[in-house]
This record gives structure tokens, sequence and C-alpha cells, in this order.
């Protein structure tokens, strides 16, 4: 299944060709105010599965930690990708992250048919927002049994 994605302003256009991996709802504090929302909803994706169709030139980066670089539109603001690099504290601990980007879900174009299966730093998350599902939580970066497999329902056949 392509998966197509957007910015606000329609300049950066990217496609992924591949499985939406660890999909689930960040509450750290960078992702917060990063997204003006309670948590960031964010699946993971092979780098080899990406490609840019339009508006590279356009993306911008900032490095919200020392190695995680975070992208975005720079004439509407959008999150596009982030990635870690090794010197990336996430980098460290789950080396599988070093070969993908995450994507915020909310620029994906289509239904992308994956729902969320965890939510990650919730000793950060909003103090106004009550977590209400009985999705398994982490206080800090999530467990990566969850987090670098493909998300249920990608596979042909049904993992």
């Amino acid at each position: 299944m392509t998966h197509r994605g957007s910015c606000r302003c329609g300049d950066i256009k990217f496609e992924i060709d591949g499985p939406l991996m660890g999909v689930g709802n960040c509450h750290c504090t960078t992702c917060r105010k990063t997204q003006g929302t309670a948590f960031r909803t964010r699946a993971r994706v092979r780098r080899s599965d990406f490609r840019w169709i339009a508006g590279q030139d356009l993306m911008q980066s900032s490095q919200s930690t020392p190695g995680f670089h975070r992208g975005f539109c720079r004439r509407c603001g959008s999150p596009i990708v982030n990635w870690n690099t090794a010197e990336a504290e996430y980098g460290r601990r789950n080396q599988a992250t070093l070969e993908t980007y995450g994507i915020a879900l909310a620029t994906l174009d289509d239904d992308p048919g994956v729902t969320p299966g965890f939510h990650a730093f919730v000793a950060f998350k909003a103090p106004w927002f009550t977590i209400t599902d009985t999705l398994p939580q982490f206080d800090g970066f999530p467990d990566e049994a969850v987090t670098a497999k493909p998300h249920a329902g990608n596979l042909p056949d049904g993992r």
C-alpha cells in the first residue's frame, strides 16, 4: 500500500511504499509544544520506503535534543519527518531507528489504515489531558518490542 502525505500548504509532498511501524502517541514536552496539542501520533517508516514527490528543498530542520532532528515545512510549519542519528539517546537505545523516519500520522492525506498501539513519555503528559484508552503506557521510551515492528494490519498476513 502506498501512503501519500503533504504539509498544510501542499508544497511538500511525499510517498511511503512500505509498512507503518510502531504507531503510537508521544506525550513528551517537545512533541506537545511542536504539535501544539496534548500528544503527537506518529509512525516509523523505513527510509528506503520514503520518497519525496515535491518540495524537499522547503524542508527545514531543528535539533530538539542532541541527535534528534525534526523536519518541517519552512512555509507553513507543518512537521514532516523526524530522524535519529547515532548521537541521539533513542538512536543508541534502538539502533533500528537509525534506518527510519518518524512521520506525524496527521500529515498523511489518506486513511493510513492503522491506529496507535501505545502511549510514550506519559510521565510528561499534559496535566489537563486524561488518557482514557487501554493502550500500553510507558513513562519514557517505549519498549522496542512495541515500536520496531510493522503495525497490525499493515502486512498481507495481518501481522
